[in-house]
C-alpha cells in the first residue's frame, strides 16, 4: 500500500509539472522535466533496494525458523548449537534491516527543505538515538551467550515496539508533506490559470464555461487542502503505542482521500487547459 500511494504522490507531481509546462517558460520547463525524470528514478532505485533487504531478511528469517524446529526436536548439543547461531545471525540481520530502513529516512529527511531546521534537527537526533542503541544491541547479540539469546531478542523486540511511534509518525509526516508540496503545485497552476482568465475577458471572449471548471477546480484543491489538514492533526496526536496504529491508519486515510481530490482536479485541469487553447485560438 505504500509503494502505491508513493507512485499516486509521484504522479500527481508529474501531472502538476506538465500543466506548470503551458504556462512558465520553456526553459524551466525542460529543468522541471528533468527533475520529474530524476525522481521516478530515484523512487525506483530505493524501491528495489529496499526489496532486497526484505528478502534478505526473509531468507534469514525462514533459515532461524527452520532451526528453531530442528532445535525443539533434537537432543544432541550440536544441534542446538546451530540453532543458537541461527538465531544469532536472524538477530543480526533484523537489525541491519531496521538501521539502513532508519538511515534512509534520516537521509531524506535530512535532504528535505520542507522541513524547518529545528524539525529536521529533533527527528533526525531521535532516529540517531535509534541507530546508536540498535548497533549496541548488535554488538551485544554477536558476544551474546547461548542462553542469552531468547532475552536479547524480546529486549530488541520491545524497544522497537516502544519507538514504533516516532517511526509512525515521521512516516506520516512525509506523506503531508508530499501532499502540501502538489497541493502548492496547483495553486500555482491555479493563479496562471487566473490571470489567463482574466487577458481572455479582457479580449472580449466568452468565458462562462472556463470559470465554472476554474471554480470547481479551485473548490477540489481546497478540499485536499482540508484532508491534508486533517491528517496532520491525526499524526500529531500520536503519543503512544495504544494509539499509534489507529490514529496512523486515519491519518493515511486523509491523505488518500487529498490524493483523490487532487486527481479530480486534474481531471478538471485537462478541461480548462483544453478550453483554453480554443479560445486562444477563436
Amino acid at each position: 500500500m505504500k509503494r502505491n500511494l508513493c507512485s499516486k504522490f509521484v504522479g500527481l507531481t508529474f501531472i502538476a509539472g506538465f500543466v506548470l509546462y503551458l504556462f512558465i517558460p520553456p526553459v524551466f520547463a525542460k529543468d522541471l522535466k528533468g527533475r520529474e525524470t530524476e525522481a521516478r528514478a530515484k523512487y525506483q532505485v530505493v524501491r528495489q533496494q529496499y526489496l532486497k533487504e526484505v528478502n534478505w531478511w526473509k531468507n534469514a528469517r525462514e533459515e532461524f525458523l527452520n532451526a528453531r524446529a530442528n532445535y525443539r526436536k533434537a537432543k544432541n548439543p550440536e544441534n542446538r548449537a546451530i540453532y543458537e547461531e541461527k538465531a544469532k545471525t536472524f538477530l543480526e540481520k533484523t537489525i541491519d534491516v531496521l538501521i539502513k530502513r532508519l538511515e534512509s529516512l534520516k537521509n531524506w529527511v535530512a535532504n528535505k527543505p520542507m522541513f524547518s531546521e529545528s524539525e529536521r534537527n529533533s527527528i533526525i537526533e531521535e532516529i540517531d538515538e535509534d541507530i546508536n542503541w540498535l548497533k549496541e544491541k548488535k554488538e551485544e547479540i554477536h558476544q551474546a551467550l547461548p542462553a542469552q539469546i531468547k532475552e536479547k531478542a524480546k529486549e530488541i523486540r520491545q524497544y522497537w515496539r516502544n519507538h514504533r511511534v516516532l517511526i509512525k509518525k515521521i512516516i506520516a509526516q512525509i506523506w503531508e508533506i508530499r501532499l502540501t508540496k502538489v497541493i502548492e503545485r496547483f495553486e500555482t497552476v491555479s493563479l496562471k490559470i487566473s490571470a489567463k482568465i482574466e487577458e481572455l475577458k479582457a479580449a472580449e471572449k466568452d468565458v462562462s464555461q472556463l470559470e465554472a471548471w476554474y471554480s470547481e477546480f479551485s473548490k477540489k484543491v481546497e478540499l485536499a487542502k482540508e484532508k491534508r489538514d486533517k491528517a496532520r492533526e491525526k499524526y500529531q496526536a500520536i503519543s503512544s503505542l495504544t494509539d499509534a496504529n489507529q490514529l496512523f491508519r486515519e491519518a493515511h486515510q486523509f491523505i488518500k482521500e487529498g490524493n483523490q481530490y487532487l486527481r479530480e482536479a486534474h481531471k478538471t485541469l485537462v478541461d480548462i487547459v483544453r478550453e483554453i487553447k480554443r479560445l486562444i485560438r477563436s
